[in-house]
């Protein structure tokens, strides 16, 4: 977990998507399809789907850093978009999460 979070650290989702977590928000139906459907939408680009990881990863630490732990509320999102990243056709080798 702790290198998958590091990876994800090197994709700078305020530069790439957008400057502030508000405009993040452009993730917004991703998440709420993922959420309705517990499927990570097959529309999302690699951008999205980094730019989506980012922002889990950033909310998780500015909220005590337990969305993300073992049983935490958002593991399965996460698990979900790395796996989606991982099997995406147009993502490289640098796009791939390193996977446990």
């Amino acid at each position: 977990m702790g290198k998958q979070i590091e990876w994800t650290h090197r994709y700078h989702g305020y530069a790439r998507l957008g400057r502030t977590p508000e405009r993040l928000a452009l993730l917004g139906p991703a998440v709420r399809e993922y959420r309705r459907t517990h499927q990570v939408p097959e529309w999302c680009g690699v951008d999205l789907l980094r730019g989506w990881a980012f922002y889990l990863t950033r909310a998780d630490r500015h909220s005590g850093g337990y969305g993300l732990m073992e049983g935490g509320t958002d593991i399965d999102e996460w698990r979900a978009v790395l796996d989606r990243i991982a099997s995406h056709d147009d993502a490289t080798e640098a796009d791939r999460p390193p996977m446990e």
